[in-house]
C-alpha cells in the first residue's frame, strides 16, 4: 500500500506544482503515476479480503509466490469487479467509468503518445483523486485500522497509554502504525493540494459560466472531461460542435457515438437518424442536458432537436 500512496503523492506533485496549467512532461507522468496508484490501493483492498484474490487465476494462487511476487495479478476491471462481489465494496458507475479513462488514457500514452489537453487531464485526474482519497478513508484506513486493533491485544483495564505501550510490543504492531500514520500524513497533504486542482477545474467553469448559461438546455456531458460543457449547434449547421471547458471538437455523427460509447455505453443509449434535421444517426436516446440533467431524453448532436423523452413513443 506504501508503493500505492506515494504513486500518489507524486501524480498530485505533478499536477500542482506549477503556477499555470502542467507540461506535456508533467501530464504524462501524472497519469502514470494517478494509473498506477489507483491499481495499487485498489489491489490493496483486495489482499486485505485474502491474497489470494490479486492473482489471476486465484485458483492456482500460493502464498509462496505471492509473497516473492511471482505471479500475474488480475486487471484493474477484475479487481473492481471483485471488490464488488467478493469484497461487498460498492463503487459507483461513475467512479468506474473514471477509473475507465484513466486506464485508457495510461495505454494511449504509453503505445501512441498523449493526445488529451490540459483541461481534459486535470479534469479527468481530479475526479480519480476525489475519489480515492475517499476510497482510502472509507476502505483502506479502517482495513489497516482493524489491522493494528489485532495486533495491539490489551487488558480491557489498561489505561489508553498503557495499552498502546503493550500493544507496540507485539510483533508487526510498529510497522502496523507506520503505515497508518504514513497513510494520514499523506491524506493530509493531498487533500491541501487537491484543492489546488480542483479550484483549478472551478476556476476553468467560472470563466465559462456566462458563455454557457444561455446554452443549458443543449448542452451536454464531454465525453473526455466530462463536464456539462460541450454545446450542441441548434441551427443543424453540421459545424463541429465545442467543449467550452477543454476545448475537444467533434462532428455531429461521431459527437453522438462518442457520447454514448463513453458515458451511456450501448446497453442504456442509442443513436438514430434525426426527424427534424434528417441527419444519419445524430439523435442520442438516453442523453441529458445541463438543464435537465438527471432526466433521460433524446436530443440531436446536429440541431439540438429534442423531440421526446426516453420512454415516450418515437
Amino acid at each position: 500500500m506504501r508503493n500505492g500512496m506515494d504513486y500518489l503523492s507524486r501524480a498530485v506533485d505533478e499536477l500542482t506544482e506549477r503556477a499555470g496549467p502542467p507540461s506535456d512532461s508533467d501530464l504524462k507522468y501524472a497519469v502514470l503515476h494517478l494509473q498506477a496508484a489507483t491499481e495499487v490501493l485498489l489491489k490493496a483492498r483486495l489482499v486485505g479480503e485474502h491474497w489470494s484474490l490479486v492473482f489471476k487465476n486465484p485458483g492456482g494462487a500460493t502464498l509462496e509466490n505471492f509473497k516473492k511476487g511471482k505471479f500475474e495479478s488480475c486487471t484493474i476491471e477484475a479487481t473492481l469487479d471483485r471488490l464488488h462481489n467478493i469484497a461487498q465494496v460498492e463503487i459507483s458507475p461513475s467512479d468506474r467509468a473514471a477509473i475507465k479513462v484513466l486506464s485508457d488514457d495510461r495505454n494511449a500514452l504509453t503505445h501512441y503518445g498523449h493526445t488529451a489537453n490540459a483541461f481534459q487531464v486535470e479534469a479527468r485526474s481530479a475526479r480519480v483523486l476525489s475519489f480515492l482519497l475517499q476510497f482510502i478513508t472509507e476502505h483502506l484506513r479502517p482495513m489497516l485500522l482493524a489491522e493494528f486493533a489485532k495486533l495491539v491485544a490489551y487488558d480491557p483495564t489498561d489505561s489508553p497509554l498503557v495499552a498502546v505501550e503493550k500493544g507496540l510490543q507485539q510483533p508487526g504492531a510498529v510497522k502496523a502504525r507506520r503505515e497508518l500514520e504514513q497513510v494520514d500524513q499523506t491524506m493530509d497533504e493531498l487533500r491541501m493540494k487537491l484543492g489546488r486542482i480542483q479550484k483549478y477545474v472551478e476556476k476553468r467553469l467560472n470563466d465559462i459560466s456566462t458563455e454557457l448559461a444561455p446554452c443549458a438546455a443543449h448542452t451536454v456531458q464531454c465525453p473526455e472531461c466530462r463536464q456539462w460543457a460541450l454545446v450542441v449547434n441548434n441551427d443543424a449547421s453540421w459545424k463541429a460542435i465545442k467543449c467550452r471547458f477543454c476545448l475537444a471538437t467533434y462532428k455531429g455523427e461521431m459527437a453522438a457515438l462518442q457520447y454514448v460509447w463513453s458515458l451511456l455505453g450501448e446497453d442504456n443509449g442509442t443513436v438514430q437518424p434525426c426527424p427534424n434535421c434528417k441527419a444519419a444517426d445524430t439523435l442520442v436516446i438516453g442523453a441529458s442536458t445541463a438543464a435537465q440533467k438527471t432526466a433521460a431524453m433524446a436530443i440531436c448532436f446536429n440541431c439540438a432537436h429534442t423531440p421526446y423523452e426516453e420512454g415516450s413513443d418515437v
